[in-house]
């Protein structure tokens, strides 16, 4: 099994769709197993380019994908079947005849079992899969396959784990809608493949990851069947990495080098929490039981380590010398509430500091708002959408037939069908109107982009890179925070950070831009690791409260409608909790005083991006 780690997930999609164009060019007529989801997204917009820009030709090339829901319409906007129309077969030359999908139409059990065989029969007929891409669950799912699926298991009909139909919500616009049952190829089918390639990226995949590819092979974790395979290449991001052991513990690599600093702080923070100890504690015995004894030879040698590291991450958390003042601060939140979950304490802070602090809205966050809320606000007769319904209403109706119109929409509506026109607007305005409160009471200025492709469930585009740009241009930061988390149950995070990321290249080539420092945050889904922090913004319990308040004025996301993952907890709550977490570690290694229980200390981390 050969494991390549790659810095971010552009490189990542890059290296797996130059890997599917060596296999491609070598045998033109290859038959090749595809996956779909969120992950392999990028690979076929990688596949589409090189096809059009390097006559990477799919004329002779047949696909068979992994899997499908059911029951499920092959029209229906969340089908694999469209999917992959949208994603990659409609942009590239592969005869529709040569792409195969598992039918989620609604039939008997016996037609489904036949056409299960039917399939199988059609990968022998044509060769067996030279090339099968894999994603993996949170699960530890392979296709469908969930814990429990059994090593010589066939196409088939197979019933969903929760955590799976509950990362598919979004989609569905909401849990209940997501399919129970899905047909999927086998664990045998996959491994009868002559190459696998399993991708992975993000931290919420890091622990399956490692379990998957350091843990027993079990059928608990079917993603752990491929390290049979003979021909088996994973392709990782960092994040989906760092629970590996090469990541998680480097110190203990052969040929660790101590001299790198980032490495010799992350052994001794490690050490150190490990022990139980702070800094100035640790000692020689310390790092031997703890494998890094390389790292000093000598207990003077360790004591000058020990002081080095310990001002360099004091300097850390000294406000002075990070925080500007009399600025510019830009912050692109993907969501409506990101800003404010992941760094609202640091943002009152920039704004206390005399800074022009803006706050950029990549998206509305319409999708996460319930039907019932925004009828409850209509029958409260809230201002800011009576407003709306009274300037786009036709002529002569009024508000009460707008209402009714508007709920027997809402009723009459299918599963997992999108909001009417007006509906979405009015949930847009909701998320806006708590993104202003909160960015009023932070003295910044919301900026509200509405990237297009959020509402149209599509890639990004240049329109959509166009308005980053032009933010950029209007506001001129010094200092940009971006989102470092990217595993958000929506996509969305990845999607905005690339919007932004293309529109940045392009501002500082221009004639009016200029360079500006980038920071970025964690806090939503999960936190930076102590060791990747280059900024700690520690504050105390009232500054927690306002935070708290600011996370609270999203009063739509209370009980939020895509909790994401199995974290039963509010926003609020996670940000609490994390923030403290970050704060206690900090203290324990000596770095920040203790505080009691009813006077704690917290701290956000940032990290640098170069």
């Amino acid at each position: 099994m050969k494991t390549s780690i790659y810095c971010n997930y552009t490189e990542l999609t890059q290296a797996v769709a130059a890997r599917i164009a060596e296999v491609v060019r070598a045998k033109p007529d290859a038959v090749l197993g595809l996956a779909t989801g969120s992950t392999p997204i990028g690979v076929y917009d990688e596949l589409i380019r090189l096809h059009h820009e390097e006559n990477l030709d799919f004329s002779r090339v047949s696909a068979f994908n992994l899997d499908e829901y059911f029951p499920t319409e092959g029209e229906a906007q969340q089908s694999y079947y469209r999917f992959m129309r949208e994603k990659l077969f409609d942009h590239i030359n592969i005869e529709p005849r040569n792409c195969f999908i598992p039918s989620g139409e609604p039939r008997s059990m016996g037609e489904i079992e036949r056409d299960c065989a039917a399939y199988e029969a059609e990968i022998a007929a044509r060769g067996g899969l030279d090339l099968q891409l894999l994603g993996i669950g949170r699960t530890g799912h392979i296709g469908f396959n969930e814990p429990g699926s059994a090593a010589d298991s066939r196409t088939r009909l197979v019933v969903l784990d929760h955590l799976t139909r509950a990362d598919a919500a979004s989609d569905f616009f909401g849990i209940e809608n997501v399919p129970i049952r899905a047909i999927t190829m086998g664990i045998a089918t996959i491994l009868e493949a002559r190459e696998i390639v399993l991708m992975a990226s993000s931290s919420a995949k890091a622990a399956i990851v490692a379990e998957a590819l350091e843990g027993k092979i079990t059928s608990k974790v079917p993603a752990s069947f491929v390290r049979q395979h003979p021909n088996i290449q994973v392709f990782l991001d960092d994040s989906a990495a760092e629970n590996l052991t090469q990541r998680a513990q480097p110190w203990r690599v052969p040929d660790a080098d101590f001299r790198v600093p980032m490495l010799r702080n992350r052994t001794l923070m490690s050490v150190a929490l490990e022990r139980g100890k702070t800094l100035e504690e640790i000692s020689r015995h310390d790092l031997a039981a703890s494998g890094a004894a390389p790292l000093a030879l000598t207990d003077s040698e360790l004591s000058l380590v020990k002081s080095e590291v310990s001002r360099d991450l004091m300097s850390r958390i000294d406000d002075d010398s990070h925080l500007p003042t009399g600025k510019t601060v830009l912050c692109l939140s993907p969501h409506p509430d990101d800003d404010v979950i992941c760094c609202g304490a640091t943002l009152l802070k920039l704004s206390a500091r005399g800074n022009r602090v803006f706050v950029a809205f990549g998206v509305n966050g319409a999708n996460a708002v319930r039907d019932k809320d925004v009828l409850a606000m209509l029958r409260a007769r809230h201002p800011r959408l009576i407003s709306y319904i009274e300037e786009h209403s036709e002529p002569g109706k009024s508000f009460e037939q707008v209402f009714d119109d508007l709920r027997t929409a809402i009723f009459e509506r299918e599963p997992g069908q999108p909001d009417v026109p007006l509906l979405r607007e009015l949930k847009r305005l909701v998320r806006e109107g708590e993104a202003s409160d909160a960015c009023r009471k932070m003295g910044a200025k919301p900026l509200f982009w509405n990237l297009p492709f959020y509402n149209e469930n599509r890639e990004i585009g240049e329109d959509d890179v166009q308005i980053a740009l032009d933010t950029l241009c209007e506001t001129q930061p010094d200092l940009v925070l971006l989102t470092g988390e990217f595993n958000d149950p929506h996509g969305t995070h990845e999607k905005c950070g690339r919007a932004f990321e293309r529109a940045a290249h392009i501002y500082v080539g221009k004639e009016n831009g200029k360079a500006f420092e980038k920071w970025n945050y964690r806090g939503a889904w999960d936190e930076w690791p102590l060791w990747q922090g280059d900024v700690f913004s520690v504050f105390d319990k009232e500054m927690m409260e306002k935070k708290i308040g600011l996370i609270l004025d999203h009063i739509s996301q209370l009980d939020p409608l895509f909790p994401g993952g199995n974290d039963p907890r509010e926003f609020f709550e996670r940000a609490r909790d994390r923030n403290r977490d970050t704060a206690r570690q900090l203290q324990k290694l000596g770095l920040l005083p203790p505080s009691r229980s009813f006077a704690p200390l917290y701290a956000e981390v940032f990290r640098r991006q170069s």
